[in-house]
């Protein structure tokens, strides 16, 4: 049965309601042009026995990459459903710009300079015109719930939305799309988050590492086997030195083909300071062991009290704390925005506070934070030492509480 395209009168938006699905799904998002991570992804898909009808991408199939045309012609060939990302919707209105609502002027706004005319031209008519019929949405049952597929949110394609991004936001769209489950994008970071009796799945993007440190990509699968909805996250490594090279010949973005193998982003302007934290930290998925791997850059640490890995963590503290641990994250995301101090200032106080409080996990993140802003190694040396003296004054200036009791005891 073929289930059409509609209209929400009230948002003008493409909805592709496509009945109920059953069987294991695979989900999917940001292909980037990446043929290369495509062609690994369908044959795992292959693997798995999961049919092309059940493989869902939650947008943005070109982008980054050398092989836009490519990249359309295997995912039709294929089979696979899609909604539009903001790249395909800006190529279908024929714009000048990704529409990824990066910072005007910042690293990611220049490179998409390059790299979205490079996917007009790279183009051919018939795959803009199958890209402009590409709906915005795709709902559909399963297990006995309502799942959607968004990029973004509904509201607003281009938004992004990661982990740590307020609960109210997430419940907002779960509300307007009268959803059980949202399945999102966009942001290019895999998580899985528990709303009340509802769901927030992000399966991670293909078409890029999720800066974490390793060349792996991400995508989720959905099961119903046993009449309970489950998700598990997997991620794969592919032939990047291919993607990687064909970058570098056809004078796209060299940072972010260096990417491809260095599993760190060039910048980290999107993230909130929760994600930035944890950069270069191999992401571990508890619902799937085959994901404990470290990076092949780094040597494998011995045991300790203090684990890097467990910044990944911070963010579960909200689990058993909802609502304070929601108000923290708000408070702690709006304290490093831009103010009277700019963020670079803020990361050098950080900084030298997380010396002051001897907090591991803040020494790597903001050592690598200030890395990112351009903080040179003899800045930030002078802020541990400006921290080192302020604890050190702190210390003796209590002597004269010392001198003080001493004196008053000895009369």
């Amino acid at each position: 049965m073929l289930y059409p395209i509609i209209f929400d009168t009230a948002m003008d938006k493409k909805i592709k309601h496509i009945g109920p699905k059953s069987g294991k799904l695979l989900l999917f998002g940001g292909v980037y042009s990446n043929l290369q991570a495509l062609q690994k992804l369908i044959s795992i898909a292959e693997a798995e026995g999961i049919l092309p009808e059940n493989c869902i991408c939650t947008g943005d199939i070109t982008g980054y990459c050398a092989q836009p045309e490519e990249t359309i012609a295997l995912l039709k060939k294929w089979g696979a459903l899609s909604i539009a990302g903001n790249v395909e919707l800006q190529l279908a209105n024929d714009s000048e710009d990704c529409g990824c609502d990066f910072k005007a002027g910042g690293r990611c706004d220049s490179f998409s300079k390059m790299w979205f005319p490079y996917t007009k031209a790279h183009l051919s008519e018939s795959s803009l015109e199958w890209v402009s019929h590409l709906p915005e949405y795709i709902s559909f049952d399963y297990g006995g719930k309502k799942v959607t597929v968004v990029h973004g949110s509904y509201e607003n394609v281009s938004e992004f939305i990661f982990e740590s991004t307020s609960e109210n936001i997430k419940n907002d769209c779960l509300e307007q799309t009268r959803s059980d489950v949202i399945v999102a994008g966009h942001c290019g970071l895999p998580f899985s988050q528990t709303l009340k009796d509802n769901l927030w799945l992000n399966p991670g993007v293909i078409g890029m590492p999720a800066n974490d440190g390793t060349q792996r990509v991400w995508y989720m699968l959905l099961d119903n086997e046993d009449g309970k909805l489950k998700y598990t996250h997997r991620s794969f490594e592919y032939d990047h030195k291919t993607a990687q090279q064909l970058m570098y010949t056809n004078h796209l973005p060299e940072a972010y083909a260096d990417t491809l193998a260095s599993g760190i982003w060039d910048n980290m302007e999107i993230l909130p300071e929760l994600e930035k934290m944890v950069q270069g930290i191999p992401i571990n998925l508890d619902n799937d062991s085959r994901q404990n791997i470290e990076p092949k850059t780094s040597k494998k640490m011995a045991d300790s009290y203090y684990d890097p890995k467990d910044l990944r963590k911070f963010g579960k503290i909200t689990e058993w704390s909802e609502e304070l641990g929601t108000k923290f994250f708000d408070y702690y995301g709006k304290v490093f925005e831009e103010g009277a101090l700019s963020a670079r200032e803020k990361s050098l106080i950080a900084l030298a506070v997380s010396h002051v409080v001897k907090c591991p996990y803040c020494i790597d993140a903001y050592t690598k934070d200030g890395l990112q802003k351009g903080i040179t190694k003899e800045e930030m040396m002078e802020a541990v030492h400006v921290g080192a003296a302020i604890e050190s004054g702190a210390t003796l200036v209590h002597g004269v509480q010392m001198m003080n009791k001493y004196n008053k005891l000895s009369m």
